[in-house]
């Protein structure tokens, strides 16, 4: 795998962006608002947490703009755009970091009423899955609006999005989804000036959390907050940057889909390597030819 550098200096290339946070009043995400902040970004923040919200406006004082939303709920995702967009302008970049987690059991719940099994929650895919969905579909809609801008989305994945990490299913099932939109969308929102990438953090070490986790965890390499958001800046100040799962891991940023392609051969076998790398370019430009058609084929 690849390890990438990325000097802080290079965080000076945020002066005077405007960049846009879900999920930003407290951990991760306060942390990638004070970062962007910090090196002159103009910040759009967003949480359902409006204490800690209005919080991080009073500390940060200027350049910032704080607003309600549920990431889960369309309608406040289109109104934090649209009111980040009347009141900074154009929105160079999104993070979409906001996501909720449960530790989980498969034990029978039933319905003491009804004595049926009740439904699973479904919490976690609205907010972690939907909610991704939602932020991504509004910063493709409003980055389109200045096309010779180049433009970055900067997913929130997890190690769950690679790797198995029961008793947490539904929140595997989230981060995978995740995985699988940054990759149907690196190879086609490019042709619109836009990049898009993920961040998988490994353990991270929270305010509230760090004595807990330490005390499991142990000398294992474990990410602080800032070592999150400063990765989660690198695609925004280095735009290049396109269609890359980062892990990070202890503060450092180990870099994925490089080397997965580069040893698929291996994992796949030569024969269905091949097969895979001539038919994945045929399916992309089927499904090209079927989008171009449709508006011609529907009657509404």
């Amino acid at each position: 795998m690849s390890n990438y550098s990325f000097p802080p200096s290079e965080l000076e290339a945020l002066r005077g962006k405007v960049v846009l946070i879900t999920g930003a009043a407290a951990g991760i995400g306060r942390a990638i608002a004070g970062v962007a902040h910090r090196y002159g970004a103009k910040v759009a923040a967003c949480d359902v947490d409006d204490t800690r919200g209005q919080e991080m406006v009073e500390e940060l004082k200027e350049r910032i703009l704080y607003k309600h939303c549920d990431v889960s709920d369309w309608s406040s995702v289109v109104n934090f755009f649209k009111e980040t967009y009347q009141h900074f302008g154009p929105i160079d970049a999104v993070i979409s970091n906001a996501g909720i987690n449960k530790v989980e059991s498969f034990d029978d719940v039933i319905d003491t009423e009804t004595g049926e099994l009740k439904a699973p929650d479904l919490s976690l895919l609205k907010v972690n899955a939907i909610g991704t969905w939602y932020v991504t579909k509004c910063a493709v809609h409003y980055f389109k609006k200045h096309p010779t801008t180049k433009s970055q989305l900067v997913l929130f994945g997890s190690v769950a999005s690679i790797f198995d990490t029961p008793p947490l299913y539904t929140y595997c099932a989230s981060k995978a989804a995740v995985l699988g939109l940054m990759r149907a969308l690196r190879t086609q929102l490019p042709k619109d000036n836009i990049t898009v990438n993920m961040i998988a953090p490994w353990m991270t070490l929270t305010p509230m959390a760090t004595d807990h986790i330490r005390s499991v965890w142990g000398d294992l390499p474990a990410n602080t907050t800032e070592n999150v958001a400063v990765a989660s800046l690198m695609p925004v100040a280095r735009p290049e940057i396109n269609g890359k799962t980062f892990l990070i891991n202890g503060g450092c940023i180990t870099e994925l889909e490089d080397k997965l392609d580069e040893t698929q051969s291996i994992w796949l076998g030569p024969e269905l390597d091949k097969h895979m790398r001539e038919g994945q370019p045929l399916w992309l430009r089927t499904a090209s030819m079927v989008i171009e058609r449709l508006p011609d084929e529907c009657d509404v």
